[in-house]
């Protein structure tokens, strides 16, 4: 029984040699003028994987040689990146494949080229409605008036925040090609990410700042991070995902 002769594809990009300082290299299956960086892969890296050990193990370490030749060929050309264990059977497949989705790919190729992916986030902790003022010295009356303008001063310090959030949402996307919201954990307000032609970058980057120092300044976390290839703005595949 022969070997699998599997592929790891990684994103797809135009059709034009680009030099990757990577060992081993990715090679590039062409098809008119669109190609598919791929890499050839054994099967027998994937039986090592254990979902149950995402940070440290084989799962890991594969995300992390993914997101490396992604970022390689980003340095260079325009890329859709593909899903992560995206993998093929041989190179004809990867053409017939590649000659499938092209249409697609095409559009959305152009659609990103010139753009970078920027993610924004936004934290707030409030405090607690349910602890309770300190009632030394204080009648029952109060306690109670006390008590009313704590829980007053927390909705509206939510209402401040929440709407300098909106603020700077609002602003961003003034700036941006497209938006994504991801998912938000307890406490995150604002998880977007922004698909950003490099030369709104500098007006992108001001905005931030500008709406950053109000939430700051209402107690909120804010930070940002890219860029990134276009990872939330392409949804192209090809080939099946590896299962381990």
């Amino acid at each position: 029984m022969s070997t699998p002769h599997w592929l790891c594809a990684y994103a797809i990009t135009r059709n034009r040699p680009a030099e990757l300082d990577m060992t081993p290299a990715p090679r590039l299956i062409g098809y008119r003028d669109l190609g598919v960086v791929v890499a050839d892969v054994a099967p027998a890296r994937f039986d090592r994987i254990d979902t149950l050990d995402p940070v440290d193990g084989a799962l890991a370490e594969l995300a992390r040689e993914h997101d490396a030749v992604v970022r390689a060929v980003f340095r260079h050309e325009p890329v859709l990146p593909l899903r992560f264990g995206t993998v093929i059977d041989g190179e004809a497949a990867a053409l017939r494949l590649l000659e499938t989705a092209y249409d697609q790919a095409r559009e959305c190729l152009d659609e990103v080229a010139g753009h970078r992916e920027w993610g924004v986030r936004v934290r707030h902790t409030e405090p607690a409605a349910t602890s309770k003022p300190d009632a030394a010295g204080l009648t029952g009356t109060q306690y109670l008036v006390r008590r009313r303008e704590r829980l007053k001063a927390i909705q509206q310090a939510r209402e401040d925040v929440f709407g300098a959030a909106g603020r700077l949402e609002s602003a961003l996307r003034r700036h941006a090609a497209g938006s994504v919201e991801r998912a938000r954990p307890h406490g995150v307000l604002v998880n977007t990410a922004y698909l950003v032609e490099t030369g709104r970058e500098a007006a992108f980057h001001a905005e931030f700042e500008w709406f950053a120092r109000e939430l700051r300044m209402v107690g909120a976390t804010v930070e940002t991070s890219g860029p990134w290839p276009p990872y939330s703005f392409t949804d192209v595949e090809l080939g099946v995902a590896a299962r381990g």
